[in-house]
């Protein structure tokens, strides 16, 4: 049976706490709630994308350790595919705690790559990266992605790009993106510009996807459409966990479009999706259903916020 969507990027484990508020250095602060989750951009928007009712695989290498076991059962539990994963004895996956600050909903990081090998192309299972409709990719696994995505225009393939940090050797891959959602972080930074429009331009001009979206947090975002800002809604909420939300919009985005809505209707999906999300505590838990989102915006008007 074939897989819509099959993904390479980070995956990675996490401890998640929340507490009253971030934490002064070199003092002790009582946390409030625990959570050990699956985590990393690709992870999630696969976890995403299998509760948004689409077949999801990943790929990729982990640690032969508690954290790869804990990973690879994580993404299983939710629906996505781990037929190919490479599990390596003696190393350390990918893993990092996460602070949760209640007073305002931020999320503060820290992360550790392990020790685990990234994967090569021989990770790369091409007879089911043939049959899919999507790679969704993050950005990380550089050298395997930028393999993955020249097969996956090879095969008619269409490539999608979580793009939300400006990694080394980035630019190589976005010649084979069909689908470029970077944060507008991420567009200013990579282009030069000042402004997310004027990046807009200059990522189209340069790259060419078929399909260009800038994201901007509470503010939502904008497809680059014919040489314009084409604005989807954002859905103001009550947030308690925004971890995870950004990833969900590039799942919810994919997932939407492989179910046949069009590009702004997907973007509009998406953000629904996102901001469901955030009213939930959990990366990848908090992820609602297709129905669920359906629901969500039968009741919730999305608003455009114009800069």
């Amino acid at each position: 049976m074939s897989t819509d969507v099959v993904g390479i990027g980070s995956a990675l484990f996490d401890i998640l706490m929340t507490a009253p508020r971030f934490p002064q250095e070199d003092t002790k602060l009582q946390g409030i709630d625990t959570k050990t989750q699956c985590g990393g951009p690709c992870a999630t928007g696969l976890v995403a994308v299998s509760k948004l009712g689409v077949s999801a695989q990943y790929m990729g290498t982990l640690g032969g350790d508690t954290y790869g076991d804990f990973i690879q059962s994580e993404l299983n539990k939710y629906g996505v595919s781990t037929p190919h994963v490479r599990r390596i004895p003696g190393q350390i996956s990918f893993h990092s705690f996460v602070l949760l600050n209640l007073s305002n909903s931020s999320r503060t990081c820290i992360w550790s790559k392990g020790t685990v090998q990234p994967p090569t192309e021989a990770d790369v299972a091409l007879e089911d990266l043939k049959q899919a409709k999507y790679l969704h990719l993050d950005g990380h696994q550089l050298d395997c992605a930028i393999y993955a995505a020249k097969k996956a225009h090879e095969y008619g393939v269409l490539v999608s790009l979580d793009a939300g940090g400006t990694y080394p050797g980035i630019e190589r891959l976005l010649p084979y993106v069909d689908v470029l959602i970077p944060s507008e972080e991420f567009s200013l930074k990579i282009t030069g510009c000042a402004a997310a429009a004027e990046a807009a331009r200059v990522l189209q001009d340069t790259y060419h996807p078929q399909v260009l979206m800038i994201t901007q947090g509470s503010r939502g975002g904008f497809w680059w459409k014919d040489g314009r800002e084409v604005r989807y809604p954002v859905f103001p909420v009550e947030a308690v966990d925004s971890n995870g939300a950004g990833d969900t919009f590039h799942g919810a985005f994919v997932a939407a479009r492989v179910k046949g809505l069009e590009v702004l209707e997907a973007a509009t999906f998406a953000s629904a999706a996102s901001a469901l999300k955030c009213t939930r505590f959990g990366a990848q838990e908090g992820i609602p259903s297709w129905e669920e989102v359906l629901e969500f915006m039968k009741h919730h008007q999305g608003v455009i916020v114009h800069e």
